[in-house]
């Protein structure tokens, strides 16, 4: 799947702010959302690709309960 980033960090917005999180930003969307925050990773997709294995072992990495996966369009990446 597509892909721009996927980090370990503090949650800053929502009920779990404060909380540590591990973001998957998927890349790609189909929209044009004028609150998009992440314009960048769905308007000029970036082309790196990972596997959903890859991902998983990835996120394991972290000694973290939470995980965010955002986007872009996460459902385009079927």
């Amino acid at each position: 799947m597509k892909y721009s980033e996927l980090f370990y960090t503090i949650q800053g917005e929502g009920m779990l702010t404060g909380v540590p999180s591990v973001f998957f930003r998927t890349s790609y969307c189909n929209l044009r959302c004028i609150w998009c925050d992440t314009p960048y990773t769905s308007w000029e997709p970036e082309d790196k690709s990972i596997s959903v294995n890859k991902v998983v072992e990835e996120i394991t990495k972290y000694n973290c309960r939470y995980v965010v996966i955002t986007g872009g369009e996460p459902f385009l990446q079927a």
